[in-house]
C-alpha cells in the first residue's frame, strides 16, 4: 500500500500560518504606497477580501491566467485570490493599478510578491512557535509506517522545510529518491499548483469546474502510482487524481481522501458529498481518520 500525501492540512493545521501569510501580504501592500495613501489601501483590502468571501469560486490562486485553487479552500488560498482580484481590478481602479505597478517594480511579478509574503509569514510563525506538525498526525504517521504503508509526502513546500519539520516531530524520513523501510519519503517543491499553458482541462464536481492540467503533478502521480491520495485542498491535491481515476482503468482502485477541517470550503464540501460513491471520501479527524479507513474501519 502506497499513500501519497500532501503536507499542509494533513500533517499540520495551518491556521496560524495562513493568518501570518495574510498579515504579511496586507502589510506589504500598504508599504507599497506612501503613508498618506495607507488608510485608503487598508479600506481597499477590506473591500477586496469581502468580495472574495462573497464569491469564492470566482476568485482564487491564479496561475497561467486560470484558477489553480479557489479562494476558500484552505487558510492560504484567499491570499492568492487577493492578488487575482488586484490583477483584474487594476484595469479600472486607479489605486489597484498603482498597487500592482509598485509590487511589480519591487518584486518582478504579483506571483513573486505573493510567494515572498507566504514564506515570510510562515517563517515568522515557525520562529515564534516552532514547526507545526501535530501530535495526532505524528502518531497516525508512525502507525501507518508500522503497518508497512509506504508514505510519500508530495508538497509545494520546499524539501528542506519538510525535512526540518519532520525531524522536529521525530518522524523518520528520506529525501526522494532515497528510500528506507519505515520512513516517509519527501518530495518537496512539487509544483502541484502549476497549470499548463493554454485553455486547460477541467473536471466537474458538484457544479464546480476544476482545472486538472497540472503537468508537474501528473508526472509525479504517474511515477509514484499510489494506492491512495490524501489532501485538504481538493483542486490542488485530488482533482487530477480523480480525473485519472475517471478516465483510466488502472487508476480506478485508487482511494482519494479529502480532509474536512473547520476552515474547509463549504461549497466544496457540498460538491464532493454529491459525487458518486467511491469518487472521493470525505474524512473528519485528519490523518488519524485516514489511518482508520486504511485499516478497514470505514
Amino acid at each position: 500500500m502506497k499513500l501519497l500525501s500532501d503536507f499542509d492540512g494533513v500533517w499540520t493545521y495551518p491556521d496560524e500560518e495562513g493568518a501570518a501569510h495574510g498579515a504579511a501580504l496586507d502589510a506589504a501592500l500598504e508599504a507599497a504606497v506612501g503613508e498618506d495613501e495607507r488608510p485608503a489601501v487598508r479600506a481597499w483590502i477590506a473591500r477586496a477580501r469581502a468580495a472574495l468571501r462573497a464569491e469564492p469560486a470566482r476568485w482564487g490562486w491564479s496561475v497561467a491566467g486560470r484558477i489553480s485553487a479557489f479562494a476558500d479552500e484552505d487558510p492560504f488560498t484567499e491570499h492568492g485570490a487577493l492578488l487575482h482580484y488586484l490583477d483584474e481590478a487594476r484595469a479600472s481602479d486607479p489605486l489597484a493599478a498603482r498597487l500592482a505597478a509598485a509590487v511589480e517594480e519591487r518584486d518582478g511579478s504579483l506571483d513573486a510578491f505573493g510567494g515572498r509574503a507566504h514564506v515570510g509569514g510562515v517563517r515568522a510563525v515557525e520562529a515564534r512557535r516552532g514547526p507545526g506538525i501535530t501530535q495526532a498526525a505524528t502518531a497516525a504517521g508512525l502507525e501507518l509506517l508500522r503497518r508497512g504503508v509506504e508514505i510519500v509526502v508530495v508538497s509545494n513546500s520546499g524539501t528542506e522545510k519538510l525535512q526540518r519539520w519532520f525531524e522536529h516531530a521525530k518522524l523518520p524520513n528520506t529525501i526522494h529518491p532515497e528510500r528506507a523501510p519505515g520512513a516517509l519519503r519527501l518530495r518537496g517543491s512539487a509544483r502541484k499548483f502549476v497549470l499548463a499553458a493554454g485553455a486547460g482541462e477541467t473536471i466537474e464536481a458538484g457544479g464546480l469546474r476544476i482545472d486538472v492540467a497540472r503537468p508537474h503533478y501528473e508526472e509525479v502521480l504517474r511515477e509514484e502510482r499510489p494506492d491512495a491520495v490524501v489532501g485538504d485542498v481538493f483542486s490542488i491535491d485530488l482533482a487530477l487524481p480523480l480525473a485519472l481515476k475517471r478516465r483510466e482503468p488502472s487508476w480506478r482502485h485508487v482511494r482519494l481522501f479529502w480532509l474536512a477541517h473547520p476552515y474547509s470550503s463549504q461549497p466544496m464540501r457540498r460538491a464532493l458529498a454529491g459525487l458518486p460513491a467511491g469518487d472521493v471520501e470525505i474524512v473528519e479527524g485528519g490523518l488519524p481518520g485516514v489511518a482508520e479507513r486504511l485499516a478497514g474501519g470505514a
